[in-house]
């Protein structure tokens, strides 16, 4: 995963290894700069939904499911879209200038809430805290702008991010059985709507 970026604000990190945290802007980069996210997963949920007799509702059920062989998906973009409208975009790299991460947030005046376009962690840096510093990074941001929400879109087979939100305080809020192209997805790929309240009582 390569990303592009210039010398902007830096925000110094005090845990762990020395990090900063350094916003990019499209207005500095060439056109169709590419990102690329893949992953692997042993487990997913199936989803069902039950209508109960004489219209008095629906049940949802979701259930962890082993896969028969590890799950693969890998996806690439532009870094910068149009459909994000007024995010912004931050990079993560340590004293050695090496890329470590990026995120990608936008406050929603409308609704007063704050959305997670996109968190991703370079493959041999997982699992040493850098991708939950940058939550918490993005929830200090929120928190500032008087946000009442944190949510993000994730789907039903990324068995192991699922957990890292649930891990990082977030719920299941939503989701949508038909969101995807089937045929991408091997035709069991719901998009979950995962969210954590930031008012406070």
């Amino acid at each position: 995963m390569k990303f592009f970026f210039n010398n902007t604000e830096t925000v110094e990190l005090k845990e762990r290894k020395r990090m900063r945290i350094k916003q990019i802007y499209n207005r500095d980069h060439q056109k169709n700069k590419k990102m690329v996210s893949e992953y692997t997963s042993k487990y997913y949920y199936t989803v069902e939904s039950k209508k109960k007799p004489n219209n008095e509702g629906w049940i949802f059920e979701w259930k962890k499911t082993p896969f028969k062989e590890i799950f693969r998906k890998k996806w690439e973009g532009n870094l910068f879209e149009l459909f994000k409208g007024e995010a912004e975009y931050y990079i993560m790299e340590n004293t050695e200038n090496e890329e470590i991460g990026l995120v990608v947030f936008e406050h929603l005046s409308h609704s007063n809430r704050t959305r997670i376009w996109d968190i991703m962690i370079q493959s041999e840096y997982q699992r040493n805290g850098y991708g939950t510093l940058l939550l918490n990074y993005v929830q200090t941001k929120a928190e500032n702008l008087k946000s009442r929400a944190l949510v993000l879109e994730c789907q039903n087979t990324n068995y192991k991010a699922i957990n890292f939100y649930i891990k990082n305080g977030f719920n299941l809020i939503g989701f949508d059985l038909e969101a995807y192209i089937q045929e991408q997805g091997g035709g069991i790929e719901v998009r979950f709507e995962m969210g954590k309240n930031l008012r406070t009582i």
